[in-house]
């Protein structure tokens, strides 16, 4: 996981920094018994250098970071079809075999990057809120959509506009007991951005699903939620980033979904298979 994680983040990294990571990636072994200092003292950089990418990755500290590095076994990342884009020659058969490996990279990815006590402090969050508003850009956006429907099943209060406007004056209306949920790729996006700033200034707790690594919204939200970050130049369509926001919902919501299963969801259940299986008792 670690790699897969130095790779998410690369173009985030310092040309330091990034020494640092090609280190750790060549010498991971050795590193698991280094401390701070030996380390940053074999790389000519300061522990604060360290630290940084440590950040960076998603890790409180070089503890943190050495605890997960110990435990991660080591990966093997497909190569010949996942570092090819989609060519307008590829046949039909060379078109569906790399859409696939792209999905099942991303869902793979996807689920090893995930932050647990982030996404139980999302779920907890959800729970607790009175209103919650949903913003995303262009197909961010239909996940927002997605997102919006499925909390309607558990009685959320809950509005997801594509009029950065509209959710503006929806969020402006927001308390400390609302939330606000911001599902953006770049971490950049202008809309997301002045959102984020606007639930700030209010105290409106926020969750951002956002690509790993610094951007703006990952500074900004309380809660962040990462997906994979890495698409090919060709990108006719966001297949990575869009199954991996996709994925984290499915995560998101499977466990709300559990937390809150009540009578209503239960009544729900049993209304929709007998409308599926009429003649059943």
């Amino acid at each position: 996981m670690i790699n897969l994680k130095l790779r998410e983040v690369k173009n985030d990294l310092s040309i330091k920094e990034l020494e640092v990571a090609q280190y750790i990636t060549t010498h991971t072994q050795t590193v698991k018994n280094m401390s701070i200092q030996t380390l940053a003292k074999l790389n000519y950089v300061s522990t604060s250098t360290i630290l940084r990418l440590c950040n960076k990755l998603g890790y409180s500290g070089f503890s943190d970071f050495k605890v997960d590095l110990i435990s991660s076994s080591p990966q093997k990342f497909s190569t010949d079809i996942l570092q090819d884009d989609i060519n307008l020659n590829d046949t039909l058969e060379d078109v569906n075999r790399k859409v696939q490996a792209m999905e099942k990279s991303s869902i793979d990815d996807t689920h090893s990057i995930v932050n647990l006590n982030a996404l139980d402090n999302a779920i907890d969050l959800i729970i607790a809120s009175n209103k919650i508003v949903i913003f995303g850009v262009g197909s961010s956006g239909l996940v927002g959509k997605e997102l919006e429907y499925q909390l309607i099943k558990i009685k959320k209060d809950v509005n997801c506009h594509f009029d950065a406007h509209i959710s503006r004056s929806i969020v402006s209306t927001l308390g400390k007991n609302d939330l606000i949920i911001i599902i953006s790729h770049s971490g950049e996006t202008p809309e997301c951005v002045e959102l984020l700033k606007l639930a700030e200034s209010l105290k409106v707790p926020s969750i951002a699903i956002t690509k790993m690594g610094q951007s703006q919204i990952s500074l900004l939200a309380n809660i962040v939620l990462h997906t994979t970050s890495m698409e090919h130049a060709s990108r006719l369509i966001p297949i990575r980033s869009k199954i991996s926001q996709i994925s984290v919902m499915n995560m998101l919501l499977t466990n709300l979904f559990i937390r809150k299963y009540d009578e209503h969801l239960l009544e729900q259940t049993q209304s929709r298979e007998k409308r599926k299986y009429p003649h059943h008792k």
